[in-house]
């Protein structure tokens, strides 16, 4: 695996440097595989609980998924809701609904227990370019409702979106005052520092050649290119798109890598932040490969999309086709310089759901966010530790919830690409 250009976040926020008590040999409680939200969570989670825990990093904290995202801060799942609760009971479905629903309060009561500055800010809009994304934002609302969730606000024509939006791109939009949005690199390291702190150890550049699941009382073991190995009662693999051929069979038949890019701008005056984004949301339209976009407390427009299955083209492809995305929603950007561009992987399944799911004793995974994984793999990381200290049954729930296998062999990117092609002509064509 090769490390991934620098995001405009790791150019500006320090590398973090650990002190690990213990080391390769140790027998810990619970060793983790990945240093991203879901990882560092865990170890959170399970280090506050007594436990002795491990996370091996490849990199530095915040080179993957993790630390490179837009930095929307969601609730609920990545999927229409009736794809998850068709596998599971009435109870549990309500109880499914439940986590998805405290995943940003999660996040929230972290940011203020760890004191964490990541330029947290509240407000997101949804939005409808055309009369089937309005239907789906109505069919959100009443969800919600029957639900007695509160706190979303139809925007019913473009005067509505004026109050967010400065501009005439959408037919209509849903306003939601709990989700809203992040710097996603601090908000990583801040939980970092407190899983350190907590007593869990953190080993970065760290790449794992080989992963042992014990089927026994013998630990579970990782083996990594430096020639360390590291043991564990307990395996949490929590790597998701980054880890690849490295993982089990079981998870790479279930799981896809999309490549989704981002453009930040240089510094918009305040006149031209009040014209676009008044009220400082961050917004998202309907299509499949949807446009994501905020301004940062920098006063940068981090504008993401064009999502794909195959290789990234090289930055100057990337960024033509993400500022004429751009200029589509805000053409008044027309004159303001590109500052930075960054490419990352994004784990999908199939039916977009996360997979949670078992490997052997002691051993599991979660996996497959589909671009919803900000405030949801955080929670993700809490459920697995959760279940290893046997204080919530979250884990046995979700991994109920059946996933199909992509298609295989040497076909599969090709394919997934033909898919994705067809869902960006509907997309454009407004279908």
């Amino acid at each position: 695996m090769q490390k991934t250009p620098f995001s405009l976040y790791q150019q500006e926020a320090p590398s973090l440097r650990f002190s690990p008590k213990q080391g390769p040999g140790y027998l810990y409680d619970v060793l983790i595989l990945g240093g991203g939200f879901s990882g560092i969570s865990a170890a959170l989670e399970a280090a506050k609980a007594g436990l002795t825990v491990a996370v091996i990093e490849g990199f530095e904290i915040g080179n993957g998924g993790s630390g490179r995202n837009g930095g929307h801060l969601l609730p609920d799942w990545p999927t229409d809701f009736s794809k998850l609760a068709k596998h599971l009971t009435p109870e549990e479905a309500d109880a499914a609904f439940a986590i998805g629903m405290d995943t940003v309060a999660l996040a929230k009561k972290r940011i203020a227990e760890y004191d964490i500055a990541c330029d947290l800010k509240l407000g997101y809009v949804h939005c409808a370019y055309h009369d089937g994304h309005v239907r789906d934002l109505e069919d959100m609302q009443r969800d919600y409702e029957a639900r007695g969730i509160s706190g979303l606000t139809y925007l019913a024509d473009k005067h509505a979106l004026q109050t967010h939006l400065g501009t005439e791109a959408y037919v209509a939009g849903l306003y939601e005052e709990g989700a809203g949005h992040i710097n996603p690199l601090k908000y990583l390291q801040g939980l970092a520092k407190a899983a350190a702190a907590e007593g869990a150890d953190i080993f970065q550049n760290q790449l794992v050649e080989d992963i042992t699941i014990s089927q026994n009382e013998a630990p579970h073991e990782l083996h990594c290119q430096t020639g360390d190995r590291f043991l564990g009662r307990h395996l949490l693999i929590c790597g998701n798109g980054y880890i690849q051929k490295k993982a089990p069979k079981k998870m790479q038949r279930t799981l896809a890598n999309v490549t989704s890019s981002i453009l930040a701008t240089e510094p918009l005056s305040d006149n031209l932040i009040k014209t676009l984004m008044p009220t400082g949301v961050a917004a998202a339209d309907g299509n499949t490969a949807l446009n994501y976009y905020r301004i940062d407390a920098q006063g940068r427009m981090i504008f993401g999309g064009r999502a794909s299955y195959l290789i990234p083209d090289d930055p100057a492809v990337i960024g033509t086709d993400l500022r004429r995305r751009m200029l589509s929603v805000f053409p008044e950007l027309e004159t303001v310089e590109t500052a930075h561009i960054w490419s990352g992987r994004i784990g999908i399944t199939a039916s977009r759901v996360p997979e949670f799911g078992t490997l052997g004793r002691g051993c599991y995974f979660v996996q497959g966010f589909s671009g919803h994984g900000v405030a949801l793999s955080g929670m993700a990381g809490k459920i697995l530790a959760d279940h290893i200290t046997e204080t919530s049954d979250a884990f046995q729930t979700l991994t109920k919830i059946r996933h199909l296998p992509f298609p295989g062999g040497p076909l599969r990117t090709p394919i997934l690409a033909l898919g994705m092609a067809y869902y960006k002509l509907r997309d454009k064509l407004r279908l």
